[in-house]
């Protein structure tokens, strides 16, 4: 893992507001239309643009044209499915990151049979997911024994980043991004970020934004950092869904460098750490 701190993070937004207004890195998102618009509303206010094709017929010509790729399977079916593979085959080919979220692979048979077929054809930079998410790419029941939730946590992404030879995130109370090797946790967010559909798929839309001005584990950092911040500071005057909402967009193009200093808890997770 690259070395990461508060100083580090604001280096990479800042490279992102910079370039947003020359020429934006264009993030060409095939993603789950629950979480378009927010998704799309997120990167513009992150400093990237938004490409959201998501047609076999022309999703590759985008791709290749494109500075990131995310495939988020949250409203999946056999045209996105083809759709992820010729444009990953296009990321790859072009030598662009490609940030994959497997939404609700593990609920069904179908996701998960396709989900193997794409990480066999696809070499996958990042890849998000929650607990259950996570076990599923790991190969591992979800389970743990009583006060080792942070052991298991950590050995499921590790395992997951090893398994497929990319930085893995696995997402919750308390966030864990590793290398297969090393692991960082963040201990930032709001329980509000979890009442408001589509925020775990805007994280993955901001890590692909990150994607294209840092290495992919500071790529998982900054966007996981901007939303988890944001969504904190958000909280700090929660009227309501709708509202906080609107202002964790907001933030994303507001935030401080201040406000990342004071407010950033990152740490290379240590086997004594228990929660």
């Amino acid at each position: 893992m690259h070395p990461f701190n508060s100083e580090i993070f604001w280096t990479a937004i800042s490279e992102l507001r910079k370039r947003s207004g020359t020429r934006p890195p264009l993030v060409h998102c095939i993603t789950n239309y629950v979480a378009a618009n927010d998704s799309a509303n997120a990167l513009l206010a992150a400093g990237a643009k938004p490409c959201m094709s998501d047609s076999p017929d022309e999703c590759a010509e985008f791709t290749e044209k494109a500075d990131a790729l995310l495939l988020n399977m949250g409203t999946y079916s056999r045209e996105k499915e083809l759709a992820m593979l010729r444009s990953g085959k296009a990321a790859n080919d072009k030598h662009i990151p490609v940030i994959f979220d497997p939404v609700g692979i593990s609920a069904s048979e179908f996701r998960k049979k396709s989900f193997e077929m794409l990480s066999k054809k696809i070499r996958f930079s990042v890849i998000k997911g929650n607990l259950s998410e996570m076990c599923c790419i790991a190969g591992v029941g979800v389970g743990y024994n009583s006060g080792s939730k942070a052991h298991f946590c950590e050995y499921i992404v590790k395992t997951a980043a090893q398994r497929l030879g990319c930085i893995a995130v696995l997402t919750g109370s308390i966030d864990f991004i590793s290398d297969g090797e090393t692991t960082l946790y963040m201990k930032n967010g709001s329980p509000h970020l979890s009442a408001v559909t589509g925020t775990g798929c805007i994280a993955g839309a901001v890590i692909a934004a990150f994607s294209t001005a840092a290495h992919n584990d500071t790529a998982a950092l900054c966007g996981l950092g901007l939303v988890n911040l944001c969504g904190e500071i958000a909280a700090e005057s929660f009227h309501g869904t709708a509202s906080y909402r609107t202002e964790l967009i907001d933030l994303m193009s507001q935030i401080t460098r201040e406000q990342i200093s004071s407010r950033l808890n990152v740490h290379q997770y240590k086997e004594e750490d228990l929660w």
